[in-house]
C-alpha cells in the first residue's frame, strides 16, 4: 500500500523559494568580475535554473570543462553564500511551508528536484526549515544527465517509492516541464518564478497556475494564507 501513495516533486529556486532575481543578481556580479559584463540582463535571467557550469559555459562561450568556468562557477557560489543563503529564511514563498505540512498530512511523499548540487541545495533548506518537509532531496550530479532530462524525477520517484504515474512535478521553469513528461508524470507550473503561463504550457505543463493558493487547490488542498503572490526579493545589486 505504502509504494501506492501520491508524490509531489518540487523544485526549488523560483518554486520554493524567490531567489531567481537575487540568482541573476550573482551572475551579473560574477559575469562583471571575469570580464563578461555586457552580457545582457535578458540573456542572463534565462539561464536561471539550470546547472551553473552550463550557464558559465553558455554566457561566456567557454567550455563546461574549462578553468574559466570552473573560476566563475567557484566565485558564484561564494558570493551566493555570502549575500543570498542569509536571507534563506526570508525567501521562502509565502504559504509554501504550510501547503508542505498539509500534503505530508493528507498522505502525500514529498520531494526536492533540482539543479543545484547538495550542499548548494542544503544551505538554503536548512536555514528555511523546510529540510523536515521532504522525503528525499535530488540534486544535480545524482544522476548521469539533469533537467530537462527526466533522470532525476525518476531518480526522485524510486527514492520516495512513488510510481512515476503518481507523481507530480511542480516547476517554474520550461525543464522541470520537460523533466516531468520525459517522466510520465504530471506536470503543474508556476508563473510566479521564471517561467510565462505560455512557455510553461507549450513544455508540458497540464496546469498552469499564479499563486500558492492557487497551486494548493490543483493539487486538491484547501489553500494557504496570503493567497496573494509573494514580494520579489531585491537582486543583489551589481558592482
Amino acid at each position: 500500500m505504502s509504494a501506492e501513495r501520491p508524490a509531489i516533486l518540487f523544485d526549488l529556486d523560483g518554486t520554493l523559494l524567490d531567489t531567481p532575481g537575487a540568482i541573476a543578481g550573482t551572475l551579473h556580479r560574477v559575469l562583471a568580475e571575469t570580464g563578461h559584463a555586457d552580457v545582457p540582463d535578458e540573456r542572463v535571467r534565462a539561464t536561471v535554473g539550470r546547472p551553473l557550469t552550463a550557464v558559465f559555459a553558455d554566457l561566456t562561450g567557454s567550455p563546461e570543462d574549462s578553468a574559466q568556468v570552473a573560476e566563475a562557477v567557484a566565485l558564484f557560489r561564494e558570493l551566493f553564500r555570502r549575500t543570498v543563503v542569509p536571507q534563506a529564511a526570508a525567501l521562502v514563498f509565502p504559504g509554501i511551508p504550510e501547503l508542505l505540512r498539509t500534503l505530508r498530512r493528507s498522505g502525500y511523499r514529498t520531494a526536492v528536484v533540482t539543479s543545484k548540487i547538495l550542499p548548494s541545495a542544503m544551505e538554503l533548506l536548512e536555514p528555511a526549515a523546510l529540510v523536515d518537509q521532504f522525503d528525499a532531496i535530488v540534486c544535480h550530479g545524482m544522476t548521469e544527465r539533469g533537467k530537462p532530462h527526466p533522470d532525476l524525477a525518476l531518480l526522485a520517484a524510486e527514492r520516495i517509492g512513488t510510481p512515476a504515474h503518481l507523481c507530480t512535478v511542480v516547476g517554474d521553469a520550461v525543464d522541470d516541464m520537460r523533466m516531468a513528461a520525459g517522466a510520465g508524470m504530471r506536470a503543474i507550473g508556476v508563473t510566479y518564478g521564471v517561467a510565462s503561463a505560455r512557455q510553461l504550457t507549450a513544455s508540458g505543463a497540464v496546469q498552469v497556475v499564479e499563486t500558492v493558493a492557487d497551486l494548493a487547490r490543483g493539487l486538491g488542498q484547501e489553500p494557504p494564507r496570503p493567497t496573494v503572490p509573494a514580494p520579489r526579493a531585491a537582486p543583489v545589486p551589481l558592482p
